[in-house]
């Protein structure tokens, strides 16, 4: 039967694997559908290099079936938008960032679904009050910018970035400037630059790997990234 070999076992194995890019190989080419149920699994993972290792294939996975068949995948986003949801019970860890993940890695997906992605950092929107979630959704927008700035744009990223500098958990204002580097905009230079006192630590996926740093640290990135696209 398709897809009875991918058990939440084998799943958590590739994704605790010390080569993780075998890992994504593997988990691309096993059935796309039990495969990305198991990856949902993962994201509430207490270990934070599991729940972005399962968010990274998650991308990588719903892309491969967004090539091949795109209303399956559609379907797919669907559900977690809908553990985004008040009334689906869901726990949404992860979710937020899963969907930037998917949007950066299916350019179908993304002009589908990126207003809704942004809509989650609008206080006039779905917005997503609790600090934790709210950071998770700012760096899933993050990640859309990073790979289509002109379609975040165009979702009013900016604006909806810009005023989370000020919020009051540093992990928002934290992502809220990484993910403002990556819009390319002028515009966002000014109120990073007022950042460059903010000594709290937050933790950030980026580019594969999990650091560190200071809110001050990331805006002065977000600037010199800047910077160096206008």
């Amino acid at each position: 039967m398709a897809g009875q070999g991918v058990t939440r076992r084998r799943v958590r194995q590739l994704l605790e694997a010390e080569d993780f890019a075998a890992s994504l190989q593997e988990l691309t080419s096993l059935p796309p559908e039990p495969t990305l149920k198991q990856l949902q699994a993962g994201l509430p993972a207490a270990q934070p290099i599991m729940k972005w290792r399962a968010v990274t294939a998650l991308g990588q996975v719903v892309r491969g079936l967004a090539a091949r068949d795109l209303e399956p995948a559609r379907e797919f986003v669907r559900r977690l938008l809908w553990c985004l949801n008040e009334e689906s019970g869901a726990v949404p860890w992860g979710v937020a960032e899963a969907l930037g993940e998917i949007s950066a890695n299916s350019p179908e997906l993304a002009r589908e679904y990126a207003n809704l992605l942004t809509s989650y950092i609008w206080p006039q929107g779905n917005f997503i009050e609790f600090g934790p979630l709210l950071s998770g959704a700012v760096w899933g927008v993050g990640r859309l910018a990073s790979v289509h700035p002109e379609l975040a744009r165009g979702c009013c990223a900016l604006e909806r970035l810009a005023q989370l500098l000020e919020w009051p958990d540093p992990a928002v204002r934290g992502m809220a400037a990484w993910a403002l580097g990556w819009l390319g905009d002028a515009e966002a230079l000014e109120p990073l630059g007022r950042m460059a006192e903010d000594t709290a630590v937050v933790e950030l996926w980026d580019s594969g790997e999990l650091r560190r740093a200071t809110v001050a640290e990331l805006a002065t990135e977000a600037i010199e990234k800047i910077s160096n696209t206008i």
